[in-house]
């Protein structure tokens, strides 16, 4: 059981950090009453991963109550109605905890019965005469591994409990690509550089549509009645000296139409409208990491989908997160600030290009720049 742990322990995540004693334990018990010599390095091996899980557990209370901490500090003290399908999800993930630790513990308990049973036939006979091998050793390890995941079960089920009980059922509001988790992404659909067909259809003078079906001419119209069209850098009247011909009040009072900015520039979010704001239910630290969640109805609400807790975000890797892409280096027109109008950040617009939008946290960095 140890070996099998060792190669693929690492696929229970944070879980194999509470297993890895028990597994250690459970070798040097018999290597110890057996007196074997190598029973000494199994019980260091055990102290050492005890020590290892003692000190995950202090950083886990320590990260819990910063969390508290940080819900005290934000609460405005509102409240707000969760929505049935997040509802029903934050119960299906309870139950389905609870569901694996008595399933677990009820499987351990039947292997441990199976065990003694077949032990008691197997009593007083020879190697020769088992041919070669005791099958209630095999029952016994089965029962060992049982009991070991029902455990960590148990003990994540509780942990989860006095997380949340702690916390609180709190609403997080989380900018998409920041925050302790990943995977949320603004609410609003990624339209940028885009503008309705029927839009482009209906303006004088406009040019998107034959521009985009001179460089695909192998397109379907059909795709483009739902998806829209992306506007055309030379169109007269979508294209980029339009947008860099509006006044910064011009552009302010229309910064929300789609085909003002890069198709690789982020579209602006409201600060005021609750729909724009991407959010996580019931955050408590890695313990759980909350659904991901939009306002929908006044509701919050899950995100289309099963339901399923966020991705835990690794602390300074990066290496499977998304890297949006970034603006052009030079060739800047203005900056116009759009928190006059409820959006939090600026457009920055380009003489060889569309605008694009960063928000208040991206535009310190862009200054250094």
């Amino acid at each position: 059981m140890a070996v099998l742990f060792s190669i693929g322990g690492w696929s229970f995540g944070r879980l194999s950090v509470g297993m890895a004693p028990l597994v250690l334990a459970y070798a040097a018990i018999p290597h110890t009453l057996d007196g074997y010599a190598s029973a000494p390095i199994w019980w260091a091996g055990t102290i050492a991963a005890t020590l290892w899980f003692l000190f995950q557990v202090v950083f886990s209370v320590r990260q819990l109550r910063a969390v508290r901490t940080l819900a005290k500090r934000s609460s405005t003290g509102l409240t707000a109605e969760v929505g049935p399908a997040a509802s029903a999800a934050l119960r299906s993930i309870a139950r389905e905890s609870i569901f694996w630790a008595t399933g677990l513990s009820i499987a351990a308990t039947i292997a441990g019965i199976a065990t003694f049973g077949v032990l008691s036939t197997e009593l007083g006979h020879t190697y020769e005469e088992l041919e070669g091998g005791s099958f209630s050793d095999y029952l016994a390890t089965a029962a060992a591994i049982l009991s070991i995941l029902a455990i960590i079960q148990w003990v994540r089920c509780g942990w989860r409990a006095i997380a949340r009980t702690v916390v609180g059922n709190l609403l997080w509001q989380v900018s998409p690509g920041l925050g302790p988790v990943e995977g949320l992404l603004s609410p609003k659909e990624h339209d940028a550089g885009m503008l309705p067909f029927a839009h482009a259809q209906a303006t004088p003078g406009c040019t998107c549509i034959e521009e985009f079906f001179r460089s695909d001419p192998s397109e379907d119209e059909e795709f483009l009645e739902g998806d829209g069209v992306l506007a055309a850098a030379y169109c007269p009247a979508h294209g980029i000296d339009q947008v860099n011909s509006l006044t910064p009040e011009q552009f302010r009072s229309k910064a929300i139409t789609t085909w003002f900015w890069d198709e690789n520039s982020a579209e602006p979010i409201s600060e005021n409208l609750e729909a724009d704001r991407c959010l996580l239910i019931g955050f408590a630290g890695h313990s759980f990491t909350g659904l991901p969640a939009q306002f929908k109805n006044g509701q919050a609400e899950t995100n289309p989908g099963p339901g399923e807790l966020a991705d835990e975000r690794v602390p300074g890797t990066g290496a499977w997160s998304w890297e949006p892409p970034k603006p052009p280096l030079g060739g800047i027109l203005d900056r116009i600030d759009l928190r006059p109008v409820g959006l939090g950040g600026q457009a920055i617009r380009y003489s060889h290009g569309r605008a694009w939008f960063e928000t208040g946290n991206q535009n310190h960095e862009l200054d250094r720049r």
